[in-house]
């Protein structure tokens, strides 16, 4: 293998790196405004409070709770009144003018609890966490107490009008916030990401790195120029056309891998349609990138032959003429 040679191979390679790394940096400037930041969740998932599976399998789920909930020994002449009050604030709960508030509530708590969970998986040193981690602690829990909050202050808004009013309203407040500090519904395992597919010390590796998307980014250009540079004149423009392709290439990764991503198989009722809402809004949310990094490698790889034609008008002797 002539020196020639040598070097248009080590300006593939680099140039290889150069693409994949400033696709992983796009990836991770997204994801890690994904997760120290409440706008991004928001953006994402407030729809999902409209979503017409969520809209019909939440308020069963916490009106459940709720249900379960109320205090033991109501006396005889309220338990008939008190469990219809229960279904009609369970009921109403998304059309309530709050309900947007709270969910936002909720979506701020979950992301808050997720990052508490994977700085704690991580540890002090960023690459290991703490003995009997639960399995599941890598998933993100939807935090529900906002929700539930609401539907017992509308439990309490009703239940004024029973016959004692307000003391009535009162201890049914009370009684039931004190019964559901414990209840596991106030944090829903989503199984987003599905821990059968992606491994946990992963997620918790990603996320303890991705600060380090600028280093990536910086580093993919000074690649690009190293291998720019390494290439011989008459092969100038293969880095380039290389380099895009490796980025086009994780567009296209990334899009499939968008499209093909699903509730895990064993969710079910209010869990499965929360999950398959916010896996919808990440998709929704991450297609736009794919695409620029499809046009961003077209373009790059377009400039090749632009480049090797540009190169060879220059190393033409002057006064050259045909």
């Amino acid at each position: 293998m002539n020196g020639a040679t040598m070097r248009t191979a080590l300006s593939i390679l680099l140039a290889v790196l150069a693409g994949l790394l400033a696709a992983l940096s796009l990836v991770g400037a997204r994801a890690e405004a994904l997760v120290h930041t409440p706008e991004p969740l928001q953006r994402i998932a407030g729809p999902m409070s409209e979503d017409p599976g969520l809209r019909e399998t939440l308020p069963a789920e916490l009106g459940e709770v709720v249900g379960e909930g109320l205090p033991d020994g109501l006396p005889g002449f309220l338990e008939s009144p008190v469990a219809g009050l229960v279904q009609q604030a369970a009921g109403g709960l998304v059309t309530d003018e709050r309900f947007p508030a709270a969910w936002s509530a909720a979506l701020e708590q979950t992301r808050v609890d997720w990052t508490d969970r994977m700085d704690l998986l991580a540890g002090a040193d960023g690459r290991e966490g703490p003995e009997g981690t639960a399995e599941d602690a890598g998933t993100v829990h939807l935090q529900t107490a906002p929700l539930l909050d609401l539907g017992i202050e509308r439990l309490g808004e009703s239940a004024s009008e029973l016959p004692g009013g307000e003391a009535v309203s009162q201890a049914l407040q009370d009684g039931l916030q004190a019964a559901v500090e414990d209840s596991a519904v106030l944090s829903v395992d989503l199984s987003v990401p599905d821990p059968e597919t992606v491994d946990t010390a992963a997620v918790v590796w990603t996320v303890a790195n991705l600060y380090r998307w600028p280093w990536m980014a910086g580093t993919s250009v000074v690649l690009l120029l190293l291998a720019l540079m390494l290439a011989p004149r008459c092969r100038r423009g293969t880095p380039l056309v290389v380099g895009g392709i490796a980025v086009l290439g994780a567009g296209v990764a990334a899009r499939w891998a968008l499209g093909r991503m699903g509730p895990a198989a064993d969710l079910e009722g209010f869990a499965r349609a929360a999950a398959g809402s916010l896996l919808a809004g990440v998709r929704e949310e991450a297609m736009p990138d794919t695409l620029l990094l499809i046009v961003g490698g077209g373009v790059l790889a377009a400039l090749g032959p632009l480049t090797v034609l540009l190169s060879g008008r220059r190393s033409r002797p002057a006064g050259t003429r045909r």
